[in-house]
């Protein structure tokens, strides 16, 4: 989510691989030497796998359309929110996902994606297979029965209503133009919390506004809009 909609954003040209198997295999582990996506192949064949890495180097090969706020107010929270939402909206996206009645859905995801051609029923039962070893990393992160209520109260008492009444207001961050926090957000807001059936449901019920942003985040051939004036931070930011 957060990759794909700042390069539409940007309008950089890309074309979009499924990370199958085969892509796994022959890519995406011998180029990063890891397991993670998404993973940027640049015209030189350089592999870039961390997309606060992929976003820096891009904004200097492509300046137009930047995200970056020049000014230091905006700038510092544009950061710190892209942070957040890359290592903190992290909990409640994993928990919600394999903690919450999403399946079928997630298995099969896991199976289009892996297996694109394979027939349905052969997709659900290694998506199922491969689902089933990342939930099992769930816990390492700290997601146990004794932190679920405290996470679950953060995001639907907390999160998601504060971003709610920010996206009342603004239709970014920082005013009428998206900076790089909002792309950070998109991460763990569009992939998992807002296509995920179950926390899909909570999201539409307790932020509407919130929704609304996100389908915005993923259209195409957005006005560039500006930023707040002087440097200014949004009071909906600060609460």
């Amino acid at each position: 989510g957060k990759a794909r909609s700042y390069l539409t954003f940007k309008n950089i040209p890309f074309e979009e691989v499924f990370s199958s198997r085969k892509v796994y295999k022959n890519i995406i582990e011998p180029k990063t030497g890891v397991r993670f996506i998404p993973v940027l192949e640049t015209p030189e064949h350089d592999f870039v796998q961390d997309t606060a890495v992929m976003i820096d180097l891009l904004e200097t090969r492509f300046p137009e359309r930047s995200i970056i706020p020049d000014t230091p107010k905006q700038k510092l929270v544009s950061a710190i929110l892209e942070m957040w939402g890359d290592e903190w909206l992290l909990l409640p996206a994993m928990h919600y996902r394999w903690n919450h009645d999403n399946f079928p859905f997630i298995y099969e995801e896991f199976g289009k994606i892996a297996f694109p051609r394979m027939p349905a029923f052969i997709r659900r039962i290694a998506g199922k297979k491969i689902g089933s070893m990342f939930k099992g990393f769930v816990p390492m992160l700290g997601i146990t029965p004794k932190s679920i209520p405290a996470i679950e109260k953060w995001y639907e008492q907390d999160v998601l209503p504060s971003l709610d009444a920010h996206f009342a207001i603004h239709d970014y961050l920082l005013g009428a133009r998206p900076c790089v926090g909002d792309f950070g957000l998109m991460g763990p807001l569009y992939a998992h919390l807002y296509r995920d059936p179950a926390s899909g449901r909570i999201m539409q019920k307790i932020a509407p506004n919130l929704v609304k942003w996100v389908e915005r985040m993923n259209q195409e051939n957005l006005p560039l809009g500006e930023w707040l004036a002087d440097d200014e931070v949004p009071d909906t930011l600060l609460a």
